[in-house]
């Protein structure tokens, strides 16, 4: 449908079929829970293996439209999406207080071998527009992806977590140090690449460390 204003890809009537995610949420991975919403809990998947970031947040359920815009984004190039993508997270992040003690955003690096085939690195550009809109600091090249890995997309939750494990490094540890960082990616599946991205940081240094995603297709509880 025809759209007025230049600002926006997306139809009112689409936007409205694009779900917010509710809580209660688990307190440290941001997985949807059961109950009431003013839950406080930790899934068993954190009460098990605690995370190395401090918080995760997604902000809609990955499905529907948006799981469709989502894909044309990051395999049709439609970059121009990311806009209408920030709108969602930072409507999300301004309604739970998310980010604000934040002092630099960082985005998933792809390695080079994958960024060459896809041209684009969604993260990035959907961690760029972020900054911009919060007025947050952007390090686009501080994590680094050294090892072309598998896709996780193939893999199970512990095959993911061990294709992963020392496949990033940070450029200069001294720009993290003592920083509470924002890492931004499109989608949320089992977390374990912000979580292996979050050990490399606080490996390094960070104080706090929260993720928000776009979207996650996380079932409940």
């Amino acid at each position: 449908k025809r759209i007025d204003g230049l600002d926006r890809n997306i139809c009112d009537e689409c936007a409205k079929k694009i779900k917010e995610r509710l809580p209660p949420f688990c307190a440290k991975c941001g997985r949807q829970l059961r109950g009431d919403p003013e839950l406080i809990a930790i899934c068993p998947d954190c009460e098990k293996d605690r995370p190395h970031f401090d918080r995760a947040w997604s902000a809609c359920y990955y499905d529907g439209v948006l799981k469709d815009l989502i894909h044309d984004f990051k395999y049709k190039k439609i970059t121009s999406l990311s806009k209408d993508f920030t709108a969602l997270i930072i409507n999300f992040m301004k309604k739970y207080n998310i980010g604000g003690g934040s002092q630099l955003i960082l985005s998933i690096p792809m390695h080079p071998n994958r960024l060459f085939r896809r041209e684009i690195n969604h993260s990035d550009v959907l961690a760029g527009d972020l900054a911009r809109g919060l007025g947050i600091p952007y390090s686009g090249n501080t994590l680094k992806k050294t090892k072309d890995t598998s896709l996780q997309s193939r893999l199970k939750r512990e095959a993911r977590i061990k294709n992963l494990y020392s496949s990033f490094s940070l450029k200069d540890s001294s720009i993290v140090r003592d920083k509470n960082i924002l890492l931004v990616d499109d989608l949320l599946t089992t977390g374990s690449t912000v979580n292996e991205c979050s050990r490399v940081l606080k490996n390094s240094g960070a104080r706090y460390i929260e993720v928000i995603t776009l979207a996650r297709g996380d079932a409940l509880l």
